[in-house]
């Protein structure tokens, strides 16, 4: 079974071996800091930003693109079709402080698709070879791929793809273990991310479906993968990085008392005041990440619906302290373990779709 401890994607070190998957539209500065600072996270990556806008100097992409000043290693996400505009976006990335810059073939969405970029690029290796060449020659620090296992199951290309990244001077690629037309249908499968590993000399990393540590482990062991990318997992349980990173170094996973859950969402909801600078922001972001936080959890229900239709924040805090305060009276001190202890195998198409139909 794989036991890594750490992998280099390039010049940078990626340790413990786990990595906190771009999520459009969660995956912000606010959140990125909040799960370096429980701790086991080895990298970053920012939501997937618009080479195109990144080009045309727009500021919602620029401010998706902005990074912590301590927040290091990190890479940020780019996406598009055009290589003269992916290479421009990269530079300005590197120039803005990305450690690496990874480029997005994984996304399956309709509004990225549909422009021939994200996931459809693996439809045109030639273009994504060019892609790869280009940004490459517009930058010093490397460059990474995320990609899926290929469009659909008549086309399971990632050895190529991987191949031509790698090629072209990529350091390292992520594979989710399902094809663009899967969406996050079925079950991840992470023995089809060996033949990618299996294809190239530079790092892989494994992702898609990775909701507890069990999950993790297996998902190394099943890919031969050098590292564990999670997304949705880390906002089910906002600890999964640390827990794997313990495991992986044969320690006990951690295992949070409530009152670290409580501490830490309460936190963050500060951090999201401070960066949005407008607390009608905030609490949208709020609510949609209290709803993540608490699934699971006995009676999360009940504070989600309370949340839901609260319209300042200071209902919103009030309600956390309420609810964490009804856990402790009911004599729970560890509802989320219990709900999915890692000694289970869980469901995972089942996980999946609620969460994509959270999400």
């Amino acid at each position: 079974m794989t036991t890594a401890l750490h992998f280099d994607v390039g010049s940078v070190r990626v340790a413990p071996a786990t990595v906190l998957a771009p999520m459009e539209g969660i995956t912000d500065r606010a959140f990125r800091r909040l799960i370096r600072t429980l701790g086991g996270c080895g990298l970053t990556v920012t939501e997937f930003v618009s080479s195109d806008q990144l080009s045309r100097q727009n500021r919602r992409a620029w401010q998706m693109a902005e990074l912590d000043a301590d927040e290091h290693p990190v890479s940020i996400q780019i996406y598009g079709r055009d290589p003269d505009a992916m290479a421009r976006a990269a530079a300005y990335c590197q120039g803005l402080g990305a450690d690496i810059v990874d480029l997005n073939l994984g996304c399956p969405s309709k509004a990225v698709t549909g422009g021939c970029s994200g996931s459809a690029l693996m439809k045109e290796p030639a273009l994504a070879e060019a892609i790869f060449r280009a940004v490459k020659a517009a930058i010093d620090v490397p460059m990474t791929v995320k990609m899926r296992l290929g469009w659909d199951e008549g086309s399971l290309n990632a050895p190529l793809i991987a191949g031509l990244a790698e090629g072209a001077g990529a350091s390292m690629v992520a594979v989710h273990g399902r094809t663009r037309m899967q969406m996050y249908r079925g079950v991840a499968d992470w023995r089809g991310v060996r033949a990618v590993k299996q294809a190239v000399g530079i790092p892989v990393v494994v992702n898609g479906d990775v909701l507890t540590v069990d999950d993790a482990l297996r998902a190394l062991a099943e890919s031969g993968a050098d590292g564990v990318m999670v997304g949705r997992g880390a906002l089910r349980d906002p600890w999964i990085l640390r827990r794997i990173a313990d495991r992986l170094a044969g320690r006990a996973p951690y295992a949070p008392p409530l009152e670290d859950r409580r501490a830490h969402l309460l936190r963050y909801f500060d951090i999201l005041r401070e960066d949005s600078h407008d607390d009608r922001r905030a609490i949208g972001r709020m609510k949609k990440v209290t709803g993540y936080f608490t699934r699971g959890l006995p009676f999360g229900a009940d504070l989600r619906q309370t949340i839901y239709h609260s319209h300042a924040v200071d209902p919103i805090y009030a309600a956390v302290d309420a609810y964490f305060e009804r856990l402790a009276q009911s004599g729970i001190d560890d509802g989320f373990a219990r709900v999915h202890p890692d000694d289970e195998t869980p469901d995972r198409a089942t996980d999946a779709r609620r969460l994509e139909r959270a999400s």
